[in-house]
């Protein structure tokens, strides 16, 4: 398959609980952990994108609260992650629990909460975007975000 010749566009959605804990997936292809999300499909919204990759991820659903920001694959390195290579747009929104039960999927091998100072080892350009959200979720009146 040929190189795409336009970035690939994902969406991640951070959710904090009430102890300021960050839910995380780890990965199923790299072994480390990031924050819910993944591509954009054909026919589906940035917010639909969040929405669906958080379930899929987590098996919890989520409302999407806030746009906190956009990212590009260009401003870290992809040593880890599967997308190295490819440029990636990733779209980061804020969200909340509104249903669903947590489990696993094929692509997630754990869930977990974890306090901003005892973050796991993350995949690539997934530590900017943690940091960026608690500090976001921290300032309501924060710009958004953008590269």
């Amino acid at each position: 398959m040929p190189a795409p010749v336009t970035p690939n566009v994902g969406a991640d959605t951070i959710v904090v609980n009430d102890r300021k804990e960050v839910c995380l997936v780890r990965r199923s292809d790299n072994g480390l952990w990031a924050l819910p999300g993944g591509a954009q499909d054909l026919g589906e919204t940035p917010e639909e994108c969040a929405r669906r990759e958080f379930e899929e991820e987590t098996g919890l659903q989520v409302r999407i609260t806030r746009l906190l920001g956009v990212f590009s694959s260009l401003r870290y390195d992809a040593i880890t992650n599967v997308n190295r290579g490819r440029e990636v747009t990733h779209i980061l929104f804020a969200g909340e629990i509104v249903g669903g039960k947590q489990k696993t999927s094929v692509e997630t091998l754990e869930i977990g909460w974890f306090g901003q100072e005892h973050l796991p080892a993350l995949s690539d350009g997934h530590a900017l975007r943690v940091d960026f959200g608690f500090r976001a979720l921290e300032n309501p009146r924060k710009d958004v975000y953008f590269e």
